[in-house]
């Protein structure tokens, strides 16, 4: 007769956890190079995102997402609110490294190869996460209601009207029950975030599902036997270079908040445009400066299904830089072009492309 199976009783509260929710999961093997900070990259973008999380819970409790008291808010957190100041100017320089670190994390991905099979969707999923980062930072600049925000919202409302039904949930006459920087508080809070995690969680399954992706130096028999071959460490391991590489990120933020503390003009004036973009998003200036308020969403679409189509249109088993020269050459064009393209748009005049001068 089959004895009945006696639970165990774990000696520490650890292992009690453990036994129920199988933390232990978390042990799983990753590579040695894995704890590299080439490789921790994208842990440390998970890292700025969870912070910006926390310190927009924070500043949500201080800030009215109305068209009349948004901007007074947004000075009652600078000026009034205890630690207001730091918390957004942290949140601020967060966003920035965020931004940062991830296209950084997308460099060494496209630079090793790593988007090559098996590890297609896992790339996929790393540019739907590039989008939704934009759609943050817009949404974010949007916010604050000076004379940047106000600009952005009304190239918004031009290319919401320029894509007809298709642009309705940006449009400024969606709704006139609620405003639509409410619409765009409640996408950049909730919606997108929302989004995000979800991605992200299915991001973080496929890497364990196939593994981090090996070193690529040499033939691509060599990369594979390495694969084969290298030693591994846990999960854990790895989590602790990231949470070593976090607080780096917290405390070189939080410096800079303090150093540069972010910054809030006057209530923004419908009918002119005298600024320019965030500078994340200065690559696209020029091209508007060219081309007009199409290109705001021509050359992002453009962009991106070439990153989408990335891992079909190079799909040799070579991971080797040195032996992708091609691609390699075009992803180095491509950086020097968005810096050159940023530079020009910072020291250009700031001109009118949505009509609001006319």
């Amino acid at each position: 007769m089959e004895s009945a199976r006696v639970p165990r009783k774990p000696a520490r509260p650890w292992g009690w956890l453990d036994d129920r929710l199988g933390i232990g999961g978390l042990r799983y093997p990753v590579p040695a190079h894995a704890n590299s900070l080439a490789y921790t990259l994208g842990g440390i973008t998970l890292v700025s995102f969870v912070l910006l999380v926390v310190t927009g819970i924070y500043l949500a409790q201080f800030y009215d997402p109305t068209t009349a008291r948004a901007h007074a808010s947004v000075a009652y957190i600078t000026d009034t609110a205890f630690a207001g100041a730091l918390i957004r100017s942290l949140h601020y320089w967060l966003a920035s490294a965020f931004v940062i670190t991830l296209v950084l994390h997308m460099v060494r991905t496209f630079a090793t190869g790593a988007f090559k099979a098996p590890r297609e969707v896992t790339w996929i999923t790393g540019v739907i996460l590039f989008l939704l980062a934009a759609g943050l930072l817009f949404s974010g600049t949007v916010l604050k209601q000076d004379q940047e925000a106000v600009e952005a919202l009304a190239h918004n409302n031009e290319i919401a009207d320029t894509f007809g039904f298709l642009g309705f949930w940006f449009s400024a006459d969606f709704t006139n029950n609620v405003p639509i920087v409410t619409r765009l508080y409640v996408a950049h809070v909730s919606i997108l975030p929302v989004i995000v995690g979800a991605v992200l969680a299915v991001h973080m399954l496929l890497i364990k599902r196939h593994r981090m992706a090996p070193l690529p130096w040499g033939t691509a028999a060599e990369v594979e036997a390495r694969e084969r071959a290298e030693h591994t460490e846990p999960f854990t391991s790895h989590l602790k270079h990231i949470a070593k590489w976090g607080l780096v990120l917290l405390g070189a933020t939080l410096l800079l908040s303090g150093l540069a503390p972010a910054g809030l003009g006057p209530a923004g004036v419908d009918g002119i445009e005298i600024t320019k973009p965030p500078w994340y998003f200065l690559w696209l200036y020029p091209w508007e400066d060219w081309l007009g308020l199409k290109a705001l969403y021509i050359i992002p679409a453009i962009l991106t299904l070439g990153l989408l189509a990335m891992p079909f249109l190079d799909r040799s088993r070579e991971r080797d830089p040195r032996r992708r020269k091609l691609w390699i050459t075009l992803g180095v064009l491509a950086l020097v072009a968005w810096a050159g393209l940023t530079i020009y748009g910072a020291v250009t005049v700031p001109v009118s492309h949505t009509g609001m001068g006319e």
